[in-house]
């Protein structure tokens, strides 16, 4: 019988519940339409279909001569158009250890356990669990992560259309370019060489910025108008290298690639992965099954494949005296909203790849200075997005104010703007309490969770305010919180929308 040593896959990536949320359907209900608040709708251009831009803000009204006042502005983006431009794909995929490991489910384990074949270590910053001498049946027959990573690209080739392009990237310690950038056309070679994942070996750290440098670099000098592209990402691993990934995503950003990242099992790096998607308008997702990695891959597949308006951009130029506060994205998620000046008092907030037949909302939080009795433009906006010829916009709009001694007309208040900027509050309390986690301060994390749960309560979150306060009582009570119950806060705030 054989000394060596085995290892099994993750505790944390065995069979659990999916996580349910209730959201409504972005495809089919649009927001709510609040006629007895002042609206504007313009129609933008693009092919035979116009895109609708509504602008609400959270009063049309504000107290004259009084101090610096907050105003929520509410912009949603409808009626985006069907997809014309083709997918240029690159698909980064982590080859370490632990992604070759076989998967049991928990019954298997417990008995492996109770039979003193395996014992729990740490590899590649993943928890595991570790078995020695000669594979038992249960493990030699047992799938691993890399073949249901496999499975999904198999399926994702197979749907590329003539005009797409696709790329595969593996990344451990080192990365390596296993398919360079193809035409779909040449689809028989891309599925054969995808067999080429397997023989890899390329260290046992997890080094993401090598990935997404090569990435990158597969696409050199080419222009990146005039398609859809999209870096997607499958890591199970803590990545060692966060500020060379936030540097790599800049890049990606300035040339119009959206990075989007399926984060596996319960050890990944959390805030990496979502920040990725964040900065460059990417799509975040948590898997904690592996048996569902085909399918969300493809789900990512499918809405890259129907974005209508690529890399959109909401530009504001601020009047003299206005500030911006914030900028969140409500949907179809709720996250941060990048912004960049690229002008005189004018920004770019990055709303990322607007999805055909869904909508698209974004909160922008300015800050209005103290005037006299009079009408007065806190900014004027427009919606930009990239074309194969460059960048096409829509007509401005104008997001006007009143400033009144009225104490009637300054109590009015648009309940649609004011639960955005709610769930917003809410979900940077979260975000703030895992950061405190992560500082150790634990004293500033149960006070960011109860104030997040008390708003929660506020937009009738129930359940997910109960999560929240438990969150907290456990941390009252000196217990710890596990890896999936960090990530399970961070995706379900993300989803609060």
């Amino acid at each position: 019988m054989s000394n060596r040593s085995h290892k099994l896959a993750p505790l944390e990536w065995l069979p659990i519940t999916a996580i349910s949320s209730t959201t409504r359907n972005s495809a089919t209900q649009p927001p709510e339409n609040l006629s007895h608040f002042p609206l504007r709708h313009d129609k933008i251009c693009k092919g035979e279909t116009m895109m609708r831009l509504e602008v609400q803000l959270s009063t049309p009204f504000l107290p004259a001569q009084t101090s610096v006042r907050l105003v929520g502005a509410l912009v949603t983006i409808a009626d985006i158009p069907a997809a014309t431009a083709p997918l240029r794909l690159l698909v980064v995929v982590d080859k370490s250890e632990s992604m070759m490991l076989p998967m049991v489910t928990q019954e298997q384990l417990e008995e492996l356990r109770r039979r003193g074949v395996v014992r729990q270590t740490v590899r590649d910053g993943v928890t595991v669990w570790e078995y020695s001498g000669a594979p038992v049946p249960e493990l030699l027959n047992a799938p691993r992560g890399i073949d249901f990573v496999k499975d999904a690209l198999r399926q994702v080739v197979e749907r590329l259309s003539d005009a797409d392009e696709f790329a595969l990237i593996a990344f451990a310690s080192h990365a390596q370019t296993v398919i360079p950038l193809s035409s779909a056309r040449q689809r028989r070679t891309l599925l054969r060489e995808l067999e080429r994942l397997e023989t890899l070996q390329l260290g046992q750290e997890t080094r993401l910025s090598a990935g997404l440098q090569e990435a990158l670099a597969q696409l050199g000098a080419m222009p990146t108008e005039g398609f859809v592209n999209r870096i997607v990402v499958l890591t199970d691993g803590f990545a060692q290298d966060a500020n060379d990934c936030y540097t790599v995503a800049t890049q990606a950003s300035a040339r119009g690639v959206a990075i989007s990242t399926l984060g596996l099992g319960g050890q990944f790096n959390d805030e990496l992965m979502t920040g990725l998607a964040d900065r460059t308008g990417g799509n975040a997702e948590w898997v904690p099954d592996p048996s569902r990695i085909p399918e969300a891959m493809a789900q990512e597949f499918e809405r890259a494949r129907q974005v209508g308006a690529p890399q959109a951009q909401l530009v504001l130029t601020i009047s003299q005296g206005v500030e911006i506060r914030r900028a969140y994205r409500i949907m179809p998620s709720l996250t941060p909203a990048p912004a960049q000046v690229v002008g005189e008092r004018t920004i770019a907030i990055q709303l990322g790849d607007l999805v055909a037949g869904h909508w698209a909302q974004v909160l922008v939080e300015l800050l209005a200075p103290p005037r006299p009795v009079g009408t007065f433009r806190l900014a004027q906006t427009f919606l930009r997005w990239r074309t194969a010829t460059g960048w096409q916009q829509s007509p401005p709009t104008d997001l006007i104010v009143t400033y009144t001694t009225d104490a009637t007309q300054v109590a009015v208040v648009n309940p649609a703007v004011a639960r955005a900027m709610e769930m917003v509050t809410a979900a940077e309390l979260q975000t703030r309490a895992l950061r405190d986690l992560q500082q150790g301060d634990v004293a500033g994390a149960t006070k960011r969770l109860e104030a997040a749960a008390t708003r929660l309560l506020n937009l009738g979150e129930k359940e997910k305010a109960q999560e929240t306060i438990n969150l907290a009582q456990r941390l009252q009570r000196g217990e710890q919180i596990t890896p999936e119950q960090t990530k399970r806060l961070r995706y379900q705030t993300r989803r609060l929308s």
